[in-house]
């Protein structure tokens, strides 16, 4: 990622959450004009500079490892030591020890890296275990499956909009608008924010296939840390009933 990418996002961001150049200052603990040099184009922030940056602009916590990575490349590798691109086969064992749906993800291009037998069996065919964008715009049970089908799409695409350019090479994102973009929905929905109350919804309605029952499961993203993992564990969880 070059500082022209974060230059658009840290003013899009801005942009976004009604803050001017002197709020966004205000908010970080650094000047005004380290702001503007930012949103020109002319600075790239050291870490403290970036991990205050993130903090005024609302940047989801899981996002925020990916974008380190871009910004800097080598840092993390040489700070949290390397690590492996893709889980190893012990990692795919562990999630299939979990009762319930689970996977791990790259987020925010959707790549689903691994997942369990239960993962499969709630969202059948191969596009489920693919790419979670593959899954949703083109798979065609999908909209069966997700009883809130557009209210997760627009979350992930949202995520993917606003992340994507500053965390993922600009040739993967075009890749999945590539094969999205014949769904009837897909620039909608890509095009726009949504609604902000039910952007982390943490609940998932999922459809069985066959009986068409309904199933309450609650979204639960952890990130591995030991061993360190560029992916979260994507799990969903049936509501207790307390």
């Amino acid at each position: 990622m070059g500082r022209s990418q974060l230059a658009v996002f840290v003013r899009s961001r801005r942009d976004t959450l009604g803050m001017t150049q002197a709020q966004l200052a205000g908010k970080t603990g650094w000047s005004k004009s380290a702001i503007e040099k930012v949103e020109a184009g002319t600075l790239t922030p050291g870490l403290e500079f970036a991990g205050a940056l993130f903090d005024a602009l609302m940047v989801p916590y899981i996002y925020r490892e990916r974008v380190v990575a871009a910004l800097y490349p080598g840092a993390l590798d040489r700070i949290l030591g390397q690590v492996s691109g893709r889980p190893d086969a012990d990692a795919l064992a562990d999630l299939e020890d979990l009762p319930y749906p689970a996977a791990y993800i790259a987020l925010p291009e959707g790549e689903v890296l691994g997942a369990n037998a239960a993962w499969g069996e709630a969202f059948p065919g191969p596009k489920g275990t693919s790419n979670m964008f593959d899954y949703l715009f083109t798979e065609p049970t999908a909209a069966d499956v997700l009883v809130d089908w557009e209210l997760i799409t627009h979350g992930f695409t949202y995520g993917l909009r606003m992340m994507g350019p500053i965390s993922v090479p600009q040739h993967i994102i075009d890749g999945i608008i590539e094969r999205c973009r014949s769904h009837p929905d897909f620039e909608r929905i890509y095009r726009t924010d949504p609604p902000a109350a039910t952007t982390l919804q943490p609940v998932l309605r999922i459809r069985t296939p066959g009986t068409g029952e309904i199933r309450n499961l609650r979204i639960k993203i952890d990130k591995p840390h030991l061993p360190h993992s560029p992916w979260v564990t994507y799990r969903l969880v049936p509501v207790r009933e307390l």
